[in-house]
């Protein structure tokens, strides 16, 4: 099956849909619907340039101190750091001068930068369990001590009543 007008980009494929189902061309409306993409990661717009390179050209030119750090994941940190200890015991100037040899970190974030994060969070929970990589996994069921003995017990009383 071949549409008749070639698609430029994907704002007119809205207007093509449209007219298939106006139409009644069912063969050109899968057409165009499989050229639909569940998985975010297809999508140009969250695919941005890397410009650490330029960053960093730029910061040695202007003559900048390093960014401020961000915080990853809470659960690998080892301990985040606080400098709210500073400014209650010792005043403003104590946590401005703790700022400036530890500074604390910006933003608490996940694996993923915020837009790829927003954009995954409006998909489907298959494609979020696809991108996350837990899709595929088998499910591990871990027991606690008390509930596996328990459990086994109760195999036992079956057994031994049959």
């Amino acid at each position: 099956m071949r549409t008749d007008v070639s698609l430029i980009n994907e704002l007119q494929l809205g207007e093509r849909l449209n007219l298939a189902v106006e139409s009644h061309r069912r063969g050109e409306f899968a057409l165009l619907l499989a050229l639909l993409s569940q998985d975010v990661r297809d999508w140009p717009q969250f695919h941005l340039h890397d410009d650490i390179a330029q960053d960093a050209v730029l910061r040695q030119q202007f003559d900048l101190p390093e960014p401020q750090p961000l915080l990853g994941e809470l659960s690998q940190e080892p301990s985040p750091v606080d400098n709210s200890y500073h400014f209650l015991s010792d005043g403003e100037r104590s946590f401005q001068l703790a700022q400036a040899l530890v500074p604390e970190p910006l933003v608490i974030r996940g694996k993923r930068d915020s837009g790829m994060q927003e954009a995954l969070n409006n998909c489907d929970w298959h494609t979020r369990l696809r991108t996350d990589g837990t899709l595929n996994q088998p499910k591990a069921v871990l027991m606690e001590f008390v509930d596996q003995l328990s459990e086994q017990r109760k195999l036992a009383g079956l057994y031994q009543t049959a």
